[in-house]
């Protein structure tokens, strides 16, 4: 803590006392530095403004650093929060960004909040960091203490994570990229719903997360990618106005009314498709109870169970968008080859081959 307020006593002084004149070429320097900012508008409405394009940034929230990677951000990142299952990321971030894995950690997800010291001795020039509401703690605490500009990350739908990468772009001089990522996403998507549109009747998909009767709400993330995979949302029929929350809980009374065609786990490292499909007793869980729902019965429970590969929050989500659209609608993507999609789509937005990350000619 000395160190800290040793440093920000010293910028203040240096504020206050380090140049007392008036010279012209200071003014127009701060009209240089004007006429060359950068300003976006962040997820809670915030404007950020940079003097320049980013040169040392430090994400916090790895959805929006994919975003960056891809626009070209790699050389300039810093520093990181902790990553969240790193075993399945490291060899990408490795080979995105070049020692990735030696990069000062500036947030445990333990210990919740922020190292400022650390953030000081780094110097960014700009923070990305998730944050559910404008009025974040700590995004408010590194802007005030440090000074630094804060662009504040909470993604509700794929609009939301194509407006990120467009604004990391934007941060990056790099907008015409930005677009390019953008625009290929946006491809693989609309290959994908084509692949469905003509199924008349679309499969409702109970989504799992990792506490068993929360789910996806209609007006979540994941309810634009059910659609997108040719699905319906089988929270769509709950009567709750609860329904549309991004992360409504339900009973097993309610699961049994919706009566799901599919049922679809995020990632679990406790649970697997054989535990509901068998009736297991897993923790305090007896999916026995579970036996007569349509999707256990006709064996339609799939898991996404890479959670980097399938991201649905990350500037490749289609990819995940395409594996669960091939799950439930097998006969819609017979002939498609996922390994493929995957492998070009990582191509082009990352310059890196998949799964063996070699860098793309």
């Amino acid at each position: 803590m000395f160190r800290l307020r040793t440093l920000l006593a010293g910028a203040l002084a240096l504020a206050l006392f380090g140049c007392s004149s008036t010279e012209p070429a200071a003014e127009s320097t701060s009209d240089a530095a004007s006429e060359t900012s950068i300003t976006v508008t962040d997820s809670h409405g915030h404007e950020v403004t940079l003097d320049q394009p980013a040169e040392r940034a430090v994400f916090l929230v790895e959805n929006a650093m994919l975003s960056y990677l891809a626009v070209g951000g790699g050389p300039t990142v810093v520093g990181t929060g902790q990553i969240w299952q790193p075993t399945f990321k490291e060899d990408f971030l490795n080979a995105a960004v070049p020692g990735f894995t030696d990069l000062p950690v500036v947030a445990s997800m333990e210990g919740g909040g922020y190292d400022l010291e650390l953030l000081v001795e780094l110097d960014p020039d700009l923070v990305v960091a998730w944050a559910t509401d404008a009025d974040d703690a700590g995004v408010a605490a590194i802007e005030e203490t440090l000074g630094v500009p804060v662009y504040s990350v909470f993604l509700t739908s794929r609009d939301d994570l194509a407006e990120l990468t467009t604004n990391m772009g934007i941060l990056l001089d790099a907008e015409e990229r930005a677009d390019e990522v953008n625009l290929t996403a946006t491809h693989l998507l609309s290959r994908i719903e084509a692949a469905t549109a003509d199924i008349a009747e679309k499969p409702s998909v109970y989504w799992m997360w990792g506490d068993v009767y929360g789910t996806a709400g209609t007006e979540s993330s994941v309810n634009d990618v059910i659609e997108s995979a040719g699905g319906v949302n089988a929270i769509a029929e709950w009567a709750d106005e609860e329904r549309t929350q991004e992360h409504p809980i339900v009973s097993l009374e309610t699961l049994h009314v919706l009566a799901p065609d599919v049922i679809y786990l995020w990632f679990n490292d406790e649970l697997d498709p054989a535990d509901i499909l068998e009736g297991k007793t897993v923790g305090d869980f007896d999916f026995s109870t579970w036996a007569d729902l349509p999707a256990v019965v006709n064996g339609q429970v799939f898991e996404l169970d890479d959670p980097f590969a399938f991201d649905l929050m990350a500037a490749h989500m289609p990819i995940g968008v395409l594996k669960i659209a091939s799950d439930i609608n097998p006969a819609a993507f017979d002939g498609w080859d996922l390994a493929a999609e995957q492998d070009a789509l990582f191509t082009a937005l990352y310059g890196l081959h998949y799964p063996s990350y070699e860098v793309a000619e």
